[in-house]
């Protein structure tokens, strides 16, 4: 009996042993297989770190490149759009948003179709070339701003494709050409103004000389003559003076002409002028015409030619007197402004009188081109001229039938030369 309970109680300590040897095999399988998963986790750590820091250097090297390109497209003089396969813009530059009167953020990721339909003839080209997977090279047209406002432009197109040759979308390249065919047209307007302003000018000194002598006898005749006989000979005077004048403008036109430069006071320059201007108000007796005077006396002393300017400055008044038939105010200001940080001599002249239509003023500066039936068409082209001379610039705000004004920017320095366009935006801003 007892020896059966020893031979179980061996089993049971054999099964046990065995069960303790097994566990403990297992055991150090396990601690292995561990250690050897501890090892691949770093190893995966390390190559994860890797892979993040090449990531991060591609992202960098990607943002570096995207900034790079948008430093190309925002430096460049030209305008850049681009659109997708599904016609929507992906790409536009600063140079286009101003040509186009747009803004890129408004555009962004619309359909060029949607985006750009208020902008008359722009689009369709981009499109064509789209559907028909063919480049444009160099294509001038005339597109439609708002507002009715034209510009003359030139395209040139090409299609956009990846690795692979799949068409991906297309960009267009435009130039603005406005400015280049306004200069050109007054090129060669100035060409055809110096040939027939140097004949004009060999016939007004040909004729000015025996008119001098028809007006020296005139007055001789004057002296003896008396009744209806010298009220001939007073019209013959009169008629002389103002053939005579009409050469002296055509002349100072046509002729290159050279300022007497010297320090002097605007303020005196304009009160001259209008002491002249009231000699026109006498005659034009009847007429309530005011003269208000806002004179800016810190910038008063000025490099001019007085002279010059004066005569300017009494056509601009000349004219406002006349738009005035029933009366009204000129207000004369002056000013010392920085235009884009270049300092600025500004005077203004402001009427209320009739103004001037959209399709006079296109021709507000040619050459006897006016609208009243006793003028010579000179006066304002005068003006320019001897304004350019001083190297400044004119300009003219006018509205049909509620009155004109007339702002000449002249640098404050002989050194400065202004330009058109930021004047154009100040004087926007001067009429509010």
């Amino acid at each position: 009996m007892n020896s059966n309970r020893m031979n179980s109680k061996n089993k049971s300590v054999n099964k046990l042993l065995n069960a303790y040897d097994n566990f403990n095999t297992y055991a150090q399988k396990l601690e292995y297989s561990y250690h050897q998963l501890k090892a691949r986790v770093k190893e995966i750590d390390r190559e994860m770190a890797y892979t993040n820091e090449r990531l991060n250097r591609k992202v960098e090297e990607l943002d570096n490149l995207t900034q790079f390109l948008n430093s190309i497209l925002s430096s460049m003089h030209s305008g850049v759009i681009a659109v997708d396969t599904n016609c929507r813009i992906v790409t536009c530059n600063r140079i286009a948003e101003t040509t186009l009167n747009i803004n890129a953020r408004a555009v962004l990721g619309k359909d060029i179709r949607d985006a750009l339909s208020h902008i008359g003839g722009f689009a369709f080209l981009l499109l064509e070339a789209m559907t028909e997977s063919k480049s444009v090279d160099a294509r001038e047209r005339i597109i439609e701003i708002s507002g009715g406002e034209t510009r003359r432009i030139e395209s040139s197109i090409s299609i956009l494709k990846n690795r692979s040759g799949t068409i991906t979308g297309a960009v267009e390249i435009f130039y603005d050409l406005s400015e280049i065919c306004e200069l050109k047209g007054r090129l060669n307007n100035a060409n055809n103004l110096i040939s027939a302003g140097t004949m004009a000018a060999c016939i007004a000194h040909e004729i000015r000389n025996p008119l001098n002598g028809i007006e020296g006898f005139a007055r001789l005749l004057e002296r003896e003559l008396a009744s209806n006989s010298l009220r001939l000979v007073r019209h013959i005077i009169e008629g002389t003076k103002n053939i005579n004048k009409i050469l002296t403008d055509l002349l100072l036109l046509a002729r290159p002409a050279k300022l007497k430069l010297r320090r002097y006071e605007l303020s005196k320059i304009i009160d001259d002028a209008i002491l002249f201007a009231c000699q026109e108000l006498d005659q034009k007796k009847g007429r309530d015409i005011r003269i208000r005077k806002e004179y800016d006396f810190s910038a008063d002393l000025i490099m001019c030619d007085p002279d010059k300017l004066q005569q300017a400055f009494l056509n601009i008044m000349i004219n406002a007197i006349q738009s005035m038939p029933k009366g009204g105010e000129i207000k004369i200001f002056t000013r010392r402004i920085d235009i884009h940080t270049i300092p600025t001599i500004q005077i203004g002249f402001a009427d209320t009188g009739n103004g001037i239509n959209d399709s006079a003023m296109k021709n507000i500066y040619e050459p006897f081109f006016t609208t009243k039936d006793d003028g010579t068409g000179l006066g304002l082209a005068i003006v320019r001229k001897i304004i350019e001379l001083h190297e400044g610039r004119i300009n003219i705000m006018s509205e049909f039938k509620k009155g004109t004004t007339i702002v000449i920017n002249l640098p404050a320095s002989k050194y400065i030369t202004l330009n058109a366009a930021r004047e154009r935006d100040l004087l926007y801003n001067v009429m509010g």
